[in-house]
């Protein structure tokens, strides 16, 4: 960049660092009370939910594997072809969660004993009643849609629910968690599982289709049955995979649980380390880009695409509405330490301030660049990430944005949008 583009706020630039931000149509995150023209609505992506990214999305890929289990193992037992898939995966309150429940479907408790926790399975009629038919000899497309149960029917679907517990406790484990068992089964949507009625609630609706037939059946994943494993779901779960180290899809995936770093970079912008120093409390930090662009995701200084910028629940988020083509990595200079940055302040100070330490602090160049947040996925995720995924930041919606020149924090602030439409940061304090 040359310097005639740079932004930033310094004493030569009195103007620059006074510039009051205007409100945009839309945005990025709320940080802090002040002035009503300088506030940013939030974009709130969330539903009432504890559920991180990723152990939603390890969660959504552990219900993926019991689809195609539960889908074999059924296809052998009731003699026809059976499909399972996974319809829709959403987060909602205890309460609206069993609310969207068919009301005479078959409820089934999903006993997690080792924790002592529970999760609803909610299997419709229809999907019953046509592998009941087929259990009984008969074809699945001549299983009415409701019927009462007799006592015989209640023996074939219980061992029918059997199968579909283990086969759902096989996934579970691949996860981390306890081995699951299936519980009270009844007809009143809740088979004695209680919960909270604002619990978080993972919520899956599977689709079947057994014999060109179709049904539904939905599990309820409260985070209370979450909670004790959730370190256990974050790191992947499971045993260490055995076998030969050196067969390339264990190396693969070995590499896919690795952690990687992701940042969601608001926008940079170089200028002199003199100008960067003037960034006091009440100063402007003008950064390159549009905030109507959104904001940057690099995952280890990697960009791997750009999003919206907003919060999920109290932590900030961004929802990627585009992924990087091409590997780019973000602008790299020499770090700066503390004490550095200590000894540069001390330059500008009057006490010690000469023409020559100004010059040097005028012809030394710095990146200077915002940050909402950071978070760590593995790398397998990372790299899978879509347009539309929602990734979670480590840092709560509230907190205000941290300013950063080489790698090292300097100073944090109110994010806002300056009147030509870019984004900027009101510094609030040196840190």
């Amino acid at each position: 960049m040359s310097p005639k583009s740079r932004a930033g706020a310094s004493k030569d630039e009195p103007q620059s660092a006074k510039k009051r931000a205007k409100k945009p149509a839309s945005a990025a995150t709320d940080e802090q009370d002040g002035p009503a023209d300088e506030r940013i609505r939030t974009l709130d992506f969330s539903q009432p939910t504890k559920f991180t990214t990723e152990i939603r999305r390890r969660i959504s890929g552990a219900i993926e594997q019991f689809c195609e289990a539960l889908s074999g193992r059924l296809t052998n037992e009731l003699a026809v072809e059976v499909e399972f898939s996974v319809a829709e995966v959403d987060q909602h309150t205890w309460a609206a969660a069993k609310a969207r429940l068919a009301a005479d479907a078959v409820a089934v408790a999903i006993d997690a004993k080792a924790i002592e926790r529970q999760m609803l399975l909610s299997v419709e009629q229809p999907l019953l009643l046509q592998a009941l038919e087929c259990l009984l000899g008969g074809q699945a497309s001549q299983a009415p849609s409701e019927r009462h149960l007799t006592d015989i029917d209640w023996v074939l679907a219980r061992g029918f629910l059997d199968g579909i517990v283990a086969e759902l406790s096989s996934a579970w484990n691949e996860l981390g968690g306890p081995q699951l068992t299936r519980g009270e089964v009844d007809l009143e949507a809740d088979a004695g599982v209680f919960a909270p009625v604002g619990e978080p609630t993972f919520a899956v609706t599977l689709s079947s289709r057994i014999d060109g037939r179709t049904g539904t059946m939905s599990l309820l994943i409260p985070w209370s049955a979450v909670e004790p494993v959730a370190e256990s779901i974050r790191g992947g779960g499971g045993p260490p995979l055995a076998g030969d180290v050196r067969d390339p899809d264990a190396l693969r995936r070995g590499l896919g649980r690795a952690q990687v770093l992701l940042r969601a970079e608001v926008g940079s912008a170089q200028m002199p380390i003199e100008q960067m120093l003037g960034l006091v409390p009440g100063a402007l930090a003008e950064l390159q880009g549009r905030a109507e662009d959104g904001v940057w995701l690099f995952a280890e200084g990697v960009l791997i695409g750009r999003g919206q910028p907003g919060r999920s629940g109290t932590r900030r988020a961004i929802k990627l509405h585009s992924t990087s083509q091409t590997p780019t990595r973000a602008d790299t200079y020499a770090k700066l330490g503390r004490a550095e940055l200590e000894r540069a302040r001390a330059h500008v100070d009057g006490r010690s301030e000469s023409p020559e330490g100004r010059a040097i602090l005028r012809s030394i160049f710095v990146r200077v660049w915002a940050e909402l947040g950071r978070t760590h996925l593995s790398l397998k995720d990372a790299v899978e990430l879509a347009p539309g995924a929602l990734v979670e930041l480590d840092q709560a919606a509230d907190t205000p944005v941290e300013l950063f020149v080489n790698g090292l924090c300097f100073a944090n602030g109110t994010l806002v949008v300056t009147p030509d439409g870019g984004w900027g940061v009101q510094v609030s304090e040196l840190v």
